[in-house]
């Protein structure tokens, strides 16, 4: 017997955003801090990583 997945009318992932906000290739960490902030503004899929949260505390930049 098949399992029928059942559809959240809100979804955590934001597939629109995603699809034209790639995280460049290689990207620096100042590409990877901005990315995160505009990722935490309009998709709740994940968090920022802890590795990234410290690079961010140490520049005093809030997220």
């Amino acid at each position: 017997m098949k399992k029928k997945k059942i559809k959240s009318k809100v979804s955590k992932l934001n597939k629109e955003w995603h699809l034209s906000h790639v995280m460049p290739k290689n990207a620096t960490i100042e590409q990877r801090i901005e990315w995160h902030l505009a990722h935490k503004a309009n998709c709740s899929c994940r968090g920022i990583p802890e590795k990234l949260k410290e690079e961010m505390k140490k520049r005093h930049i809030a997220y």
